[in-house]
């Protein structure tokens, strides 16, 4: 009899410790796992910031997966929307296997490690991505850079439209109150980088019966962003610097001219306008 309780106990002390070993066998792996070294794993693609949130624990996967999408705002400050969906799966032979339900569908991801990276494939289609596992502090760095990317995307844009209409203006004009000068100012270059070259055409009114008008050109140069715009020239023998800034777009622009010391208001015309002139012609 009390052999035989012996035994029982024995039994149950190595029950314990197997169950013990066993569970600290798989603490170890669980620990170990990559999906459980990083808070977050998480891919950026034009505009948009995916990131899944993963937990492994003896074989069984639990998370979601966060969608945030830039959007413009309409004239406000941009914001960013954000889609999250509960997600289960586990571990297989090459990896993982993750399934989403998105919107009322489910979607099946196949997921292994290459590197210190996550790569995710869904199973709808052929091509792969690589999530970066990141921290907490870094994922937060991953939104403020989709803020930046909308807003560089967006003054890049900007710019791009801006010098294309600058390029197709074949001029520009401005005509004194009283009639007695007229400035036409012609850009031959505009880069997309800033740097414009042209000629500065001045038509003056004189009291020579003879020769009623004198005209000057000045060689120009400077930059712009299409906001600001600085011209720079010669004028008796010194260099000139012209300062102004465009009316929100490419059609008219203000310019401060050294012999009134007042800025001018310049507009665009076409060349059949220019040809129109009686000081041009």
């Amino acid at each position: 009899m009390k052999s035989f309780k012996l035994w029982g106990a024995i039994v149950i002390i190595a029950s314990l410790i197997a169950i013990g070993l066993w569970w600290a066998t798989t603490e170890m792996k669980d620990r170990r796992d990559p999906l459980n070294q990083a808070d977050a794993f998480v891919y950026t693609d034009n505009g948009m910031l995916y990131w899944f949130e993963l937990t492994s624990r003896k074989g069984r996967v639990e998370g979601n997966l966060h969608q945030e999408k830039l959007m413009d705002g309409y004239g406000e400050s941009p914001y960013i929307k954000e889609k999250t969906f509960p997600l289960t799966g586990e571990t297989t032979e090459k990896g993982y296997e993750f399934r989403v339900n998105a919107d009322g569908k489910r979607v099946t991801y196949h997921a292994f490690f290459s590197g210190p990276h996550l790569s995710v494939q869904n199973q709808q289609e052929k091509e792969s991505h690589l999530y970066n596992p990141v921290g907490d502090e870094e994922l937060v760095e991953y939104v403020d850079a989709l803020l930046n990317y909308h807003a560089e995307k967006k003054e890049n844009d900007r710019i791009k439209n801006f010098f294309t209409d600058l390029r197709q203006v074949y001029g520009y004009l401005h005509t004194s109150e009283d009639g007695s000068y007229q400035l036409f100012i012609k850009i031959d270059e505009a880069l997309l980088e800033g740097e414009l070259t042209g000629s500065l055409f001045m038509v003056e009114a004189t009291e020579d019966k003879k020769h009623p008008y004198e005209k000057t050109k000045y060689m120009l140069n400077g930059i712009t962003d299409g906001k600001m715009v600085e011209l720079y020239t010669i004028a008796d023998n010194k260099e000139v610097k012209m300062t102004g800034e465009f009316h929100g777009s490419a059609q008219r622009f203000d310019l401060s001219f050294w012999k009134t010391n007042k800025q001018l208001t310049f507009n665009a015309i076409s060349k059949e306008e220019y040809q129109e002139l009686p000081f041009f012609r």
